[in-house]
């Protein structure tokens, strides 16, 4: 098993070189050599997104969290389990207004969208003439980016192999560059826009260290000019590394508690088209609860410093952050965001066999499926996964799958309760509901009462015979007939000898119990004689008639034949027509009753479950919202579960 794992690891880490190799070729293969003919214009972004990666000394390529993912390394939004939103704003040096605004919104599990804006403005330009005589100060400049991104999983991307970089986040931006203002023509001629685009990506290599890296402006666009000149974009590499060295199992430095956490950031930046020179990164963040973080940094040898705060989904950020060596140009800046509750680690099980609302024959359910561990924003150490079903131990193997037969011993609805939960206290109860029915080895698939024999027998209406058989083809005896009519009646019958009501059925008849309720409760008559004659044969029409009556249907005057060989003058020609006008004779083929033949089991049982009586014990069985509770065994009572 480890040696799998080692070359699984051994790809991964193949399949991210190549990944990363292809990124930078690409960024510096669409780079123009039109570059060094034209002017450089800076992107907005430089200044710093986010109080949080301010604070950090802009270390955040491989943090890439919450809505400011969008403008760092947008690979990063497709860990977002619920929709997020940040802002900025600031004064610059007293003189620029810079103003930060992103949004993500999650497309399912591995995938996100989001849109954001940066702008920065300055009003008051001062306005000369073509002489350098100042015109006023009413002038003002612009420059926006406005951002469509998405992020998802590798492998999620349906032209790749799905196993193809499970555990690397792409992501991607489409950016509308606009710069401008107004004030006399010099300026106004100098306003234009373009489109470009920012790529990232993001592999947490291990539970400790996240790398990540992003290109931004890589298509090398320029701005065009009522002028006919153009500024082309700066365009620059981020590379970025996320170490733990607090909160997680296997971390250099032991914390007191799990809240306490700690990250060290190193971002390198590298710049492939621009004035601008490379730097460095460097950031310390510290939480020493969930709701407070404390942060300092080094942006290319300026020291940062930074503070925040989450309280009910909402984070506050307060960053400080100097330029230049030059007191006066230390700028204090503040971000709102909103984050949304903390998702929290999940087990779930996902079921081979059975699927919910099953119906089975055998004394055991077959179960086999997987447990699915989903981690949180905040994962747990992880452990062992543990598995009961109807309180019974499970063993789970290594690769999270399980299988077992789960004891089903008696017929009708069944619950099974799954609970599965793990060392760090993440639980979870899931319920599947089952139906067993009675099966017999005489009645087999195709057999046209199958679905009768098998419902009526599980509601307890009817039984089969001591060998397994229900001898479907064999015609029903009067006793035979007692003993399912007060069994469809529910009526309970007492202990002890029975009476002797008719004298050719002795007390210690089989049936005798039965015979005898059976008379009481008009379910059935004797003969004049006082004989019941118990083992005679039933015909059609006397079944009928007895289901009929049992049922309480109205009877109705006859005008046309109910079947070709039952006239309208024929004793029970009411009978036959109330009962196929409720649908109990269905069974009778080619319009013939031929009332003479003896009513075989497997036909009584046909018109007992279209009685209301039967048919409600049956509608309940299939009934799917009640009536399901598990099996126990003496060292777990009994427990009632609901599942709504």
């Amino acid at each position: 098993m480890k040696k799998t794992n080692d070359i699984y690891t051994g790809m991964r880490m193949k399949n991210i070189f190549i990944i990363t190799v292809l990124l930078l070729v690409a960024s510096t293969a669409m780079i123009p050599a039109a570059a060094a003919e034209n002017g450089v214009l800076s992107d907005p972004m430089t200044i710093g997104v986010g109080a949080r990666s301010l604070g950090m000394g802009k270390a955040y390529v491989a943090v890439a969290e919450d809505g400011d993912a969008i403008f760092m390394n947008p690979a990063g939004l497709a860990r977002s389990s619920n929709p997020k939103l940040s802002s900025m704003y600031t004064n610059l040096m007293g003189d620029v207004g810079y103003m930060v605004i992103g949004g993500v919104y999650p497309c399912g599990e591995k995938s996100a969208i989001g849109a954001g804006f940066i702008g920065s403005r300055v009003d008051g330009v001062i306005l000369t003439d073509s002489t350098g005589a100042i015109q006023g100060t009413n002038g003002n400049w612009g420059n926006n980016v406005m951002f469509l991104s998405y992020g998802t999983y590798l492998n999620e991307i349906p032209i790749l192999n799905p196993n193809l970089g499970r555990d690397v986040l792409v992501g991607g931006s489409l950016k509308y560059f606009s710069v401008g203002g107004s004030g006399n023509s010099s300026i106004e001629a100098a306003s234009g826009s373009t489109f470009d685009a920012d790529l990232g990506i993001l592999y947490p290599v291990n539970d400790l260290l996240v790398v990540g890296a992003s290109v931004q402006n890589i298509l090398g666009s320029k701005v065009s000019k009522s002028t006919g000149s153009g500024d082309v974009l700066s365009s620059n590499l981020k590379v970025g590394v996320k170490a733990t060295l607090m909160g997680e199992k296997g971390a250099p430095l032991s914390s007191g508690s799990s809240n306490r956490k700690l990250y060290a950031l190193v971002d390198y930046d590298s710049p492939l088209r621009g004035a601008q020179e490379s730097a460095t990164h460097f950031g310390l963040e510290f939480w020493p609860s969930n709701n407070l973080a404390l942060r300092v940094g080094v942006d290319n040898k300026e020291p940062t410093a930074g503070v925040g705060v989450r309280i009910a989904g909402l984070e506050f950020n307060y960053a400080y952050h100097p330029y230049n060596g030059i007191a006066e140009d230390s700028t204090h800046f503040f971000s709102i965001g909103y984050l949304g509750e903390n998702r929290q680690r999940e087990l779930r099980v996902n079921l081979a066999t059975p699927q919910d609302k099953s119906v089975i024959y055998e004394d055991h359910a077959k179960v086999s499926g997987t447990i699915e561990v989903i981690e949180g924003d905040t994962p747990p150490p992880s452990g062992p996964i543990s598995l009961k079903i109807n309180g019974q131990s499970i063993t789970v193997n290594p690769d999270n799958t399980f299988s077992a037969d789960i004891p089903v011993s008696e017929y009708g609805k069944k619950l099974l309760v799954f609970e599965v939960s793990d060392s760090a206290g993440t639980y979870r109860k899931d319920e599947i509901r089952l139906v067993r029915l009675t099966s017999f080895a005489d009645v087999p698939d195709g057999y046209w009462a199958k679905n009768p024999i098998e419902n009526n027998a599980t509601v307890a209406l009817v039984e089969g015979y001591p060998d397994g058989t229900f001898r479907p083809e064999r015609a029903l005896t009067r006793a035979e007939l007692a003993t399912l009519l007060v069994r469809a009646k529910g009526i309970k019958i007492n202990e002890g000898r029975a009476q002797q009501m008719f004298k050719d059925v002795k007390a210690d008849h089989w049936a005798a119990k039965y015979i005898e309720v059976a008379q009481k409760e008009g379910l059935v008559k004797g003969y004049p004689d006082k004989t019941f004659r118990p083992n005679n044969k039933i015909n059609k029409v006397e079944g009928i008639v007895v289901m009929t009556r049992f049922d309480n249907l109205k009877l109705a005057e006859v005008e046309a034949k109910p079947y070709w060989d039952i006239s309208t003058e024929h004793w029970a020609a009411r009978y036959i027509a109330a009962a196929k006008e409720n649908g109990m004779l269905k069974f009778i083929e080619r319009n013939r009753l031929r009332p003479k033949e003896a009513l075989v089991r497997s036909e009584a049982v046909e018109m007992l479950g279209k009685t209301q009586m039967a048919g409600a014990k049956i509608r309940d069985l299939y009934n799917w919202e009640k009536g399901f509770n598990y099996e126990t065994t003496p060292e777990r009572p009994q427990i009632r579960a609901s599942l709504y």
